[in-house]
């Protein structure tokens, strides 16, 4: 199976769910209206890891960035990232996801560095949930967007929406979750009726009455998706030595390569079921991109609920389901 994504053309367009042509659409004029215009964009914060659904999150930057008539001329991760590789010219964008508000300190310190680091040129966070975890959390990132003074906020759902109009003094938009920028991706063959995803990191709910799960933030020692990691953290670490473009332009390829062989991945896991149940908020959205219809279980801090209400809720393949012990009938809503 192919992943379906081809950054070099904008990722993948053709027919699919209307929700996905909607949202893509929806997304793309967004960005296009809020974002300040630049031929390079320099990517911050790249998800170094085995997470699929912020590999997907990746790619839909790339994506988004070439339907702008951009480039990602750098990728850079907390490990890596220096002021001084900030390129003038180029737009400093901040990772998409749900790691807004100190849930993740790593997360949460390089935010305030890239704040800090872009303060007086333009500056983007790309499409997040927010998530205070106390009001000193709050309260620095607070006083660190104030200070900018160039900063553009999105956000990918309208609870977050109400909280950063509400707490950040800058431009704030509310547009789709980021990965919808991919497109409709082809699915495989389903082998078996259902197929379970349940988290098993710190946002886990807690799964019940299912026996056989996955989830994909681990893979073999020997996987695609595992070698790639290793080679994509060599070539990351030779930024930390060197600002040269040829430097960049290698780690560059390896990021590319591993978020690719991730959303591969998921889209391999996702495809076996007829159906699939996942608690994961990129297993709902890359379920939507692949056409599988899916049962959707809110997660511990409610983003998935807060999503789900802002752009999917009226779609037929979807069905929401608000802890694990609604899903028998969520499924059971399914098609109907």
């Amino acid at each position: 199976m192919q992943d379906g994504t081809d950054v070099r053309d904008g990722g993948t367009v053709g027919s699919g769910p209307p929700v996905v042509q909607a949202l893509r659409a929806r997304l793309l004029d967004d960005l296009a209206e809020v974002l300040p215009a630049h031929r390079s964009w320099t990517a911050l914060d790249f998800p170094m890891h085995l997470n699929c659904g912020d590999s997907a999150l990746h790619l839909g930057l790339e994506a988004a960035a070439a339907q702008r008539g951009a480039r990602v001329t750098r990728i850079l991760d907390r490990r890596s990232y220096r002021p001084e590789l900030l390129d003038p010219g180029s737009l400093p964008v901040s990772m998409a996801g749900g790691t807004w508000g100190g849930l993740y300190p790593t997360h949460h310190e390089l935010r305030l560095r890239f704040l800090r680091d872009t303060r007086g040129r333009d500056a983007v966070q790309m499409p997040q949930s927010i998530e205070h975890v106390d009001e000193r959390h709050r309260e620095e990132l607070r006083r660190a967007v104030g200070e900018h003074g160039r900063f553009t906020f999105l956000v990918r759902d309208r609870r977050s929406y109400d909280i950063a109009v509400r707490d950040y003094d800058c431009e704030v938009r509310l547009v789709p979750d980021l990965a919808f920028a991919l497109g409709p991706l082809p699915r495989g063959t389903a082998t078996r009726p259902l197929a379970v995803q349940a988290r098993t990191d710190r946002e886990a709910g807690g799964v019940e009455g299912f026996e056989e799960t996955f989830d994909w933030i681990t893979a073999p020692p020997r996987s695609r998706s595992a070698l790639l990691l290793r080679a994509a953290r060599r070539a990351n670490a030779q930024q930390r030595r060197s600002a040269s473009r040829p430097v960049a332009v290698a780690a560059r390829a390896a990021m590319r390569a591993l978020a690719r062989a991730n959303l591969q991945r998921a889209c391999s896991m996702l495809s076996v079921g007829e159906r699939v149940v996942t608690d994961r908020l990129h297993g709902h959205v890359i379920s939507t991109l692949l056409g599988i219809p899916h049962v959707v279980v809110n997660d511990r801090f409610g983003k998935v609920r807060a999503l789900h209400e802002t752009w999917t809720a009226d779609d037929p393949g979807t069905s929401f389901a608000a802890s694990w012990s609604d899903v028998p009938e969520a499924l059971a809503r399914l098609g109907r």
